[in-house]
C-alpha cells in the first residue's frame, strides 16, 4: 500500500532540524495566546464528579502528569510524544516541547492542584492511570489544551465522556490554524498532524491523521477492512458492535480522515480503530 520507492525527502537530522524550526516559528504565538485560552470555560466540559483532590509535580509531556510518583494520561487527547533523544529513529514530535511547556505552566498558574475523574477504564494498556483532569476552578484540562491546539482529540473506548466537548474544543483550534494545525500549511513536509495517505512513507508512523480516499470495504474473518488509496484501517471483530457496516461501506470513493497509531507490515502502513469517532465522517460532533 506504501508506494515502493517513495521515502522522506529528508534524513533523520534534517527532519529533527525541521522540527526545531516548527517549534521556534510557532512559539511566540503560543506564548501571546495562552493567557487569552487560560480564561477560558465551557460548560459542556464540567466535571459530572470528582473522584480526588491531590496535587501534581510536573508534566513529563503534553499529556503526562505526574501524580504521586506514578506517571497520569489525561483521557481524550493525544499530545505530540517527546521522543527518545538517543534514538534518531524516535525524533521528538512537532510541538512537543511546547506542549509540555503549555501544560506546565497552566498547572503552575493553578498552584499544581487538580481534581482526577475516571472514567470506566482506569488504567490504559501500559498499566498508567488515565483520568480526566480539572483545575480547582472548574476548568478541563484536556480542553484547554485542545482548545490550544497542543493536543489531538483521542477515542478510546470505553473511556468516551467529554467526547463532544473535546471534539468540538479541537474544531475550534483547528478552524483558527492554532498550535498544531499551522504545520499542514507552515510546514507540509512535516505531514504532521495531517498525513496524506498518497504521500506517505514508511517514515510517517505514530499518531497521526491519514487523510486519503476509499478504493475499498470489505470483511474478512476476523476485520473489517477500509483500503484507502496507500494505507489500511482494520477493525477487529472485538470492535464490530461500535460499527454499522453499512455505513461503513457508504464512504466507499469518499475521502476521509482517520486518526490513530499508524505502522508498517510488510511495506504497507496500517491503523487499527476500534470506534466510529476517528472517522470524520462518522463523527457527530467533527460534521458542519
Amino acid at each position: 500500500m506504501i508506494e515502493k520507492g517513495k521515502r522522506l525527502f529528508y534524513n533523520n537530522g534534517m527532519k529533527t532540524n525541521a522540527i526545531k524550526l516548527c517549534n521556534s516559528a510557532l512559539l511566540a504565538t503560543l506564548l501571546l495566546w495562552q493567557p487569552w485560552v487560560a480564561a477560558q470555560t465551557n460548560g459542556a466540559c464540567q466535571a459530572k464528579k470528582i473522584d480526588t483532590w491531590t496535587q501534581t509535580k510536573i508534566a513529563q509531556s503534553g499529556n503526562t502528569l505526574l501524580v504521586e510518583g506514578r506517571q497520569l494520561m489525561l483521557a481524550g487527547v493525544y499530545a505530540p510524544e517527546m521522543g527518545d533523544p538517543s534514538k534518531r529513529s524516535d525524533p521528538p514530535r512537532p510541538l512537543s516541547r511546547d506542549a509540555q511547556t503549555f501544560l506546565n505552566r497552566l498547572l503552575a498558574n493553578n498552584q499544581m492542584r487538580i481534581g482526577i475523574e475516571y472514567d470506566e477504564k482506569k488504567l490504559d494498556d501500559f498499566g498508567r492511570p488515565v483520568a480526566h483532569v480539572f483545575l480547582e476552578d472548574g476548568r478541563n484540562i484536556s480542553e484547554l489544551i485542545l482548545e490550544a491546539g497542543m493536543g489531538i482529540t483521542q477515542t478510546s473506548p470505553p473511556n468516551l465522556a467529554y467526547q463532544a466537548c473535546y471534539y468540538h474544543a479541537e474544531k475550534r483550534a483547528r478552524e483558527a490554524q492554532r498550535g498544531l494545525w499551522r504545520l499542514p500549511t507552515a510546514f507540509p513536509d512535516l505531514k504532521y498532524p495531517i498525513a496524506p495517505s498518497s504521500l506517505i512513507s514508511d517514515a510517517d508512523t505514530g499518531y497521526r491523521i491519514y487523510r486519503g480516499e476509499v478504493r475499498k470495504v470489505s470483511r474478512s474473518r476476523n476485520n473489517y477492512i477500509i483500503n484507502l488509496d496507500t494505507t489500511g484501517i482494520r477493525i477487529q471483530r472485538d470492535h464490530w458492535p461500535n460499527f454499522d457496516y453499512s455505513k461503513l461501506e457508504a464512504l466507499k470513493g469518499q475521502t476521509i480522515e482517520v486518526r490513530g497509531y499508524g505502522f508498517t507490515y510488510q511495506g504497507a502502513m496500517y491503523v487499527v480503530i476500534q470506534h466510529p469517532n476517528v472517522i470524520d465522517k462518522l463523527n457527530p460532533y467533527t460534521q458542519p
